[in-house]
This record gives structure tokens, C-alpha cells and sequence, in this order.
């Protein structure tokens, strides 16, 4: 699969200093079966990059049509020694993997679900010698959602800041699909949202369409040469969302899921890792 030169120069972040490294097209994906990572997955295809899935073991079914267009590596995000080796030669890793909801009860923190992956992730990218990390995060706890949720995605922000590795962090607003119910309302939040007056003050925290950050994020991870660390918002993902490459076949999700508006940012649930049951009190 050819890189597509020209959409990734066209996308570049903006930088003091930059590095050009090998493998800038070769990017690993965990999450790629999730509400997100289905879109950025089709993304990076659409871009042009060699693309490479962490996916459940039989889940590869999850991908749909995308899974003639990808690599498929088996693995456990929640099992380091599953990871190792799985990113070797590859120019980045897009972690999408998190949760909104949390079961205590079965041992499914925030801790666990956001913070435990992300520290694996990227202490996989660390260890395959990838230098290159975009992690999702959020911009803010949606509202009826613990702070314990907000306080897992900042702890792994600060986890990637100490890795060594070069980093973009996506702090997301809500992403809604413009087909779902409730699709109309968010896009029109969205549009006011994008208003020079409004930018300011509610830019960050306006919904987004899904496809839109999706292509965002996709970007960020395609960098031709070694980007600065950076934090993303709203504002970066339209504006890296926009852009455009050479004209060709676009693919689209067989599978378009339609999240309740709580689950909304949801990227997985845990896979592989399996708590202990709760014990009954004697």
C-alpha cells in the first residue's frame, strides 16, 4: 500500500523542529473495533497508511470490509506481555482503547479501563522502539460520569508525558454520529460550537461528528516528519479533519454502530483481562 504523500505533508502539525523518521506511514491501532476506532481505522486507510489493528481474539469480524484493507495482531491490552513485539516497525500508535463506564463490582475501574491501558500501550510503543504516540483523552466528564473518569484519562496524559516518547493528545469533546438519534441536535451544538464568537468559550467542549475528529485523528498520527508534543482539541481536529488528498475510492463501515448519548466517547471495553468474580459476604 502506497503512503499518501501529499494528504500527510498537507496535514502536518506545525512545528519548531522537526524529525524526519522511517515508517511514518505504518501506523498501529488500539480500539480500531470501537465506535472511534472503526472511523479512525477507515481513516488512516483512506489516507493511505499501512495499518495494523490490536484486535480480540475472533473479533476480527468486528472490522467488517475493513479487514481486507488492514493487518490483524492478536492481543490483550490489559496483558503487557501479550503486547510485546506487536508494534515493532511501525512509525506510530493511535491508542483509542478506554471506557466511560465503569463495574467496581467486577473490577473495571477507571483505573483499569484508562489509565492501566494507556500505560501499557505505551510502554509497548517504548519497548518496539516506536517513537511516535497519539492517545485519545477528553476535554471534560460528561455530565452524570464519576470524576474518577476525568482524573484516569489526566493520569494517563501524564503517564505519556514521562515516557520519552513524542506525543499528541486528542482531549475529545462528545463525538456523535450525525445518523444517530439525537444526531441533528449535536450537529447543530457542534456548528455553534465552531462560531469565531463561541470558539473561546464553548469550542472545546462542543460536540463533534465522529467521521470528522476521526480524519482528525488520523492525521495527527500520519506525520511525515517527528512532531513537537502537542495537546489537541476540537478546533485541531476540524482543522486537520478537513483536509483533503488525491481524489479515489472512499471506504465506508459495513458495521455503523448507534450509541446511546452516554456512551458516546466510549472506545472498548476490556478484553482478555477478566477480574475475579465478586465474593458473596458469609
Amino acid at each position: 500500500m502506497k503512503p499518501c504523500v501529499a494528504l500527510a505533508t498537507a496535514s502536518r502539525i506545525d512545528t519548531g523542529t522537526s524529525m524526519a523518521r522511517r515508517n511514518w506511514n505504518k501506523v498501529f491501532v488500539t480500539g480500531g473495533t470501537s465506535f472511534v476506532g472503526l472511523r479512525v481505522v477507515a481513516a488512516l486507510v483512506n489516507a493511505g497508511a499501512d495499518v495494523t489493528v490490536l484486535v480480540r481474539p475472533d473479533h476480527e469480524e468486528k472490522l467488517g470490509t475493513l479487514r481486507r484493507h488492514v493487518h490483524m495482531v492478536s492481543g490483550d491490552v490489559w496483558n503487557i506481555a501479550s503486547l510485546r513485539g506487536r508494534s515493532r516497525g511501525h512509525g506510530a500508535v493511535i491508542h483509542l482503547v478506554g471506557s466511560l463506564r465503569a463495574q467496581p463490582n467486577r473490577g473495571q475501574t477507571f483505573h483499569q479501563l484508562n489509565l492501566v491501558s494507556a500505560r501499557n500501550a505505551i510502554s509497548m510503543a517504548v519497548g518496539d522502539g516506536v517513537p511516535y504516540l497519539v492517545l485519545l483523552s477528553a476535554v471534560s466528564r460528561p455530565p452524570g460520569v464519576s470524576m474518577e473518569y476525568l482524573r484516569s484519562k489526566r493520569e494517563a496524559e501524564e503517564y505519556l508525558r514521562g515516557s520519552g516518547l513524542r506525543w499528541a493528545i486528542v482531549r475529545a469533546p462528545v463525538l456523535f454520529d450525525r445518523e444517530q438519534r439525537g444526531g441533528a441536535f449535536l450537529n447543530a451544538l457542534s456548528r455553534i460550537g465552531a462560531l469565531p464568537l463561541l470558539r473561546v468559550v464553548a469550542g472545546r467542549r462542543a460536540p463533534l461528528p465522529v467521521e470528522l475528529a476521526a480524519r482528525g485523528i488520523a492525521q495527527a498520527g500520519l506525520q511525515g516528519e517527528l512532531p513537537p508534543n502537542r495537546v489537541l482539541y476540537a478546533g485541531d481536529l476540524r482543522r486537520l479533519g478537513r483536509v483533503t488528498g488525491p481524489k479515489k475510492t472512499r471506504l465506508k463501515l459495513t458495521r455503523s454502530p448507534e450509541p446511546d448519548l452516554d456512551s458516546l466517547a466510549d472506545d472498548e471495553v476490556p478484553f482478555g483481562w477478566q477480574p475475579d468474580p465478586p465474593r458473596d459476604k458469609e
